[in-house]
């Protein structure tokens, strides 16, 4: 008998589901949150089951995770986020040690045993200069895609410097620079090196071992990864798997877990 289950990261910015079946991933998706989750949610799950084949009676387990957990009307097994981050790190890469995820709004550094237990972490969701969404207003400011940030930040000259490491006052100092006639390349240099810092200051205050993996969607920004490896000293993994959904990795699997109690 197939053995097919579904998990869940639902999370104030975007929504990962992910289709495991047979412990490998069949299928998944990623979409921003939008309003009414309740219905965006049911409406998404099953866009990506139909890209699957799979029937939602095929489902055996579903756990899930996130700010929005509580809109998922399906039968579901409610998981700790630091949790299924790094049960779904160590899952894609089982030499993982140090998990730095980097979302929306927030970032977390968590310490992992052999087995992808977390034993430590920390976490910053009080200033999204280390997020995707202080990216995202930077992308906004100077017209640019945020998938053009990272490549855009590698052919600068030089990077400017950022002395402000809150995002609202960043987007200022950006807006700044500007009008100061600086190119749109040095400028990006100067975020991703400054959101790369930031991170790498939560990572410290953990304590990097090896391997070092980041997840989430800032770890698509190829310069700030570059600038957390120059701060830290420490290669940085990716995931081989889109970095947004190893949350929800982690969260179909630990609901896998409670069937074999």
């Amino acid at each position: 008998m197939k053995m097919i289950g579904m998990g869940c990261d639902i999370g104030t910015s975007a929504t990962k589901i992910v289709i495991m079946k047979d412990g490998t991933v069949a299928g998944y998706g990623v979409t921003l949150t939008k309003d009414k989750p309740d219905q965006a949610i049911e409406k998404f799950i099953n866009k990506v089951l139909s890209n699957t084949g799979i029937s939602l009676s095929d489902i055996k387990y579903c756990g899930s995770t996130g700010w929005g957990t509580k809109f998922l009307s399906l039968d579901h097994s409610e998981e700790s986020l630091i949790k299924c981050l790094s049960k779904g790190a160590h899952w894609t890469v089982p030499t993982a040690r140090t998990v730095i995820d980097a979302g929306g709004l927030s970032s977390t550094a968590i310490s992992v045993n052999e087995k992808g237990k977390p034993m430590e972490y920390r976490l910053n969701d009080k200033c999204a200069s280390g997020s995707g969404r202080f990216l995202e207003m930077v992308a906004e400011a100077l017209e640019l895609k945020i998938e053009e940030i990272g490549p855009l930040s590698l052919s600068a000259k030089e990077r400017v410097h950022m002395t402000s490491q809150c995002a609202v006052f960043g987007e200022s100092e950006v807006i700044a620079h500007v009008n100061a006639g600086r190119e749109v390349a040095d400028i990006v240099a100067g975020v991703t090196y400054s959101v790369g810092l930031g991170l790498s200051t939560l990572v410290k205050r953990l304590g990097v071992q090896r391997d070092c993996v980041m997840t989430g969607g800032v770890a698509k920004n190829v310069a700030v990864v570059k600038a957390l490896e120059e701060s830290i000293g420490v290669e940085v993994k990716i995931t081989y798997f889109d970095s947004q959904i190893v949350g929800a990795i982690g969260a179909a699997l630990c609901a896998q877990a409670r069937l074999k109690v």
